[in-house]
């Protein structure tokens, strides 16, 4: 059995978290070599990031349930022109239903080693690709423990079968200096990773496009649209997001967002974020994300730096 991992773009990225998820478009700062590589070029010379992102849904507290899942990230990056060095990782713990065992956790954990190369094909157009290297991991087991949150644990900490495969990612920029149009595509090979016999987790490719206004100095709006759907837990997922980033002044931004889904459960995820500056190019980034009721809880924390 061949089964989908969660595959949202909001797994990563703090300040893109902050404004929602509205962040193709945008993707100027070294985080753009997960959101859009191309968008490296309209950014500084050189840059790097730290994060640290944790998500989770429903009560931790309540009866173990299918669809309860967490989901936590770590990622740095280094982006200059024409190139970037990145690596994530991602961890994913999922309560489902099996005919066997009746309530199982999943694991899908993948660590990503990636190199970004830009190319300009004319004046304000940059198109990038990130060839990346993925090692994934599949585990499964029953759920004996009394409480989501405790079998959520239990899953995360399982080992499974590791192996490793080449994939890749593309996209496109265009930098107009008042607007910007982005597009990124994810795991263009859509590998898949066995685990247990009988078994496999398949990293579904995925496609976004976004749009971002830069009205004035410091003030952005974007909105970005999912361009296929993608078989998540709880239902099926194709998001639109829009967002907002003021920069204050120099060692303070604001940002907010939100995104909801436009297949089955129309479930809307609010967001803040904010940025100080450490130091003059040296910034500390931090994000909340809610859902209403027993929706998505996340938060995470970042430093960033450009020269």
């Amino acid at each position: 059995m061949t089964s989908a991992a969660q595959q949202t773009f909001e797994v990563v990225g703090s300040r893109a978290l902050g404004m929602g998820g509205a962040f193709v478009a945008v993707a100027d700062d070294p985080s753009a070599v997960f959101w859009n590589p191309a968008g490296l070029a309209s950014g500084q010379p050189a840059g790097a990031t730290i994060e640290w992102v944790r998500f989770r849904n429903g009560d931790r507290n309540g009866t173990p349930a299918v669809g309860r899942w967490q989901r936590s990230a770590k990622f740095v990056s280094l982006g200059t022109w024409p190139i970037g060095l990145s690596h994530a990782s991602f961890d994913e713990t999922v309560l489902e239903a099996d005919a066997a065992s009746g309530l199982i956790a999943r694991r899908f954990s993948t660590r990503h080693y990636g190199a970004t190369l830009l190319q300009t094909l004319t004046e304000g157009l940059v198109v990038g690709t990130t060839l990346k290297y993925v090692r994934g991991t599949v585990a499964a087991g029953p759920v004996t423990e009394a409480s989501s949150g405790e079998a959520l644990g239990a899953g995360a900490a399982r080992d499974g079968v590791t192996h490793g495969v080449f994939d890749l990612d593309a996209s496109a920029m265009f930098d107009a200096r008042v607007f910007r149009i982005g597009w990124t595509l994810r795991n263009l090979r859509s590998p898949t990773f066995e685990g247990s016999p009988g078994t496999a987790i398949e990293l579904e490719r995925r496609s976004r496009i976004g749009l971002a206004l830069l009205p004035a100095d410091g003030l952005i709006f974007a909105v970005d649209l999912d361009l296929d759907t993608a078989d998540l837990p709880g239902g099926p997922s194709r998001m639109v997001a829009v967002g907002a980033e003021h920069t204050l002044w120099s060692r303070l931004a604001v940002r907010g967002g939100a995104r909801w889904n436009l297949e089955g459960a129309r479930t809307v995820v609010g967001s803040l974020g904010a940025s100080f500056a450490l130091r003059p190019g040296a910034w500390l980034d931090g994000h909340v994300t809610h859902g209403r009721a027993q929706g998505e809880r996340g938060f995470g924390l970042a430093l960033r730096a450009g020269w």
